[in-house]
């Protein structure tokens, strides 16, 4: 029972790791020596999907930190097998998640689609 509720827990945190990572890029924060933002939605919009990308990694890790937790907990000493797929899973949610969020800012910007003419006027 204690490895079923780790993982259950376990899958919905690295879910909501994911969709953390895809707020990331939805709200068009990027890296180019800075962060910078890009430019697919208003300010403020933009601004409520770094919020989104925040609220759900925090929950990743506390659902991933829970996981771990049942796991590892009880009243009794859990085998060996649980121990270690405590931590197998931990760093493959880990792992998984640093990379698509890595992926979600450090993907260069798509090119416009209605691009400036070279002179930079419209």
């Amino acid at each position: 029972m204690r490895l079923v509720g780790g993982v259950v827990l376990w899958l919905i945190a690295t879910v909501c790791g994911v969709l953390g990572a895809g707020w990331l890029s939805l709200a068009g924060v990027g890296w180019d020596g800075g962060f910078i933002a890009r430019s697919y939605w208003d300010d403020s919009e933009s601004g409520i999907g770094v919020g989104f990308a925040v609220i759900l990694l925090i929950a990743w890790l506390g659902l991933l930190g829970g996981s771990f937790a049942v796991m590892r907990g009880g009243e009794y000493e859990p085998s060996r097998a649980i121990r270690a797929a405590s931590i197998v899973l931990a760093v493959v949610s880990i792992v998984g998640v640093l990379a698509l969020c890595i992926l979600a800012v450090g993907w260069p910007e798509p090119p416009s689609e209605y691009p400036s003419p070279p002179w930079n006027r419209a």
